[in-house]
């Protein structure tokens, strides 16, 4: 295309200068005909294509964990038979923690006649957070590239860089009089010596110390115990004392990887939890039942601005009725069980050595 173009700016100065010697200017004039009746076919052209052709958002990739892309995918369409030979398209991405940094992005694209073409806008984030991908301007241009115009920008796409979930060991111990009930019990696979899942014939790779011997000795079979875990149906409350806007980066970034692997283990053990936060005059309230809510939770504390100007959370003086556990975690990233502190948390999301040895008892 830019060949072709530079071939024809060449002959038309050739051609300009050849008629003003040989035809003491009458082919300047036919030469300005010609340019005027160009520039009305390539105005026609271009007008018929913005009519035809718009750019949506599609549906993509739009989560990943911190440090990992996310995706913002959006789609051109070309209705008209004529292809476009070229498109700039001008993206802006932006953090919703600091609008004030943001990054741009140009990309020039050639689209076939009556077709379709993908974009996709892959984005980095090393903390957790929404990233905000905005379309600033679309701009079509006709086949010599002489002129352009502007196309309507699709609405903007927001990517949720979430907090990476580590499992940790987690203990409920079930008091008596507390509201649950022994056969509300349940056990699972595990590795509690001191609860049998069950009891199973031996398979190569099995330790030896989980050998039943009396039950081997009487069946004449080599019979093995399998350890279980039991978990107590113990409906809990978490409350997330979070609040963004006095921390900074990496404060946000322990705090979120601590939520979600509190959130994450309960949830994995089969522990009934509600998790609730403090966000502009209200509050957020989400069950967890499954792990399909996690993401959605994640999601929304990510995003979440804390509570309002003035606001001050008290800790010790709201209570909530109808759980049998009530659990904190403060903004130094510290759980409490009541004024039991039962676990801080690494300030550090990549020391994995101190989250390993993290263990959990309530």
């Amino acid at each position: 295309c830019c060949m072709g173009r530079k071939i024809i700016y060449v002959f038309l100065v050739l051609a300009s200068l050849g008629g003003y010697v040989m035809f003491d200017g009458a082919v300047l004039l036919a030469a300005a005909c010609f340019l005027v009746l160009l520039a009305a076919v390539l105005l026609t052209s271009l007008q018929l294509q913005k009519r035809q052709c718009r750019m949506t958002a599609a549906d993509g990739k739009n989560t990943a964990e911190q440090g990992e892309r996310a995706e913002a995918s959006f789609q051109i369409f070309n209705q008209s038979i004529l292809p476009v030979t070229r498109a700039s398209v001008q993206f802006q991405f932006s953090d919703s923690r600091v609008p004030s940094e943001t990054e741009k992005r140009t990309t020039n694209v050639e689209i076939k006649g009556k077709s379709k073409l993908q974009l996709s806008c892959k984005v980095s984030s090393e903390h957790s957070g929404v990233r905000t991908v905005r379309v600033k301007r679309i701009v079509l241009y006709d086949f010599l590239q002489i002129f352009s115009c502007g196309l309507p920008v699709p609405e903007p796409v927001e990517l949720y860089i979430l907090p990476p979930v580590r499992q940790l060991d987690l203990v409920i111990k079930v008091q008596p009089g507390d509201g649950s009930a022994e056969e509300e019990d349940d056990t699972r696979k595990g590795e509690d010596p001191s609860v049998t899942y069950q009891i199973r014939e031996y398979q190569p790779g099995d330790s030896m110390r989980g050998i039943h011997w009396k039950l081997s000795a009487r069946t004449d079979r080599w019979m093995v115990r399998e350890y279980g875990t039991t978990v107590s149906r113990v409906r809990m409350l978490l409350r997330l004392e979070y609040r963004p806007s006095e921390m900074d980066a990496a404060q946000r970034d322990g705090y979120c990887a601590a939520a979600a692997s509190l959130i994450g283990t309960f949830c994995r053990s089969g522990t009934e939890c509600d998790v609730v936060w403090e966000e502009g005059e209200g509050e957020r309230r989400f069950a967890v039942t499954s792990e399909e809510d996690l993401c959605e939770i994640f999601m929304a504390l990510v995003k979440s601005d804390g509570p309002g100007p003035g606001r001050k959370e008290k800790r010790d003086s709201q209570k909530f009725y109808g759980y049998e556990k009530e659990l904190c975690l403060d903004g130094e990233r510290r759980l409490w069980e009541g004024t039991r502190c039962v676990v801080e948390f690494p300030e550090s999301v990549s020391d994995s050595k101190k989250w390993q040895t993290l263990r959990i008892e309530l």
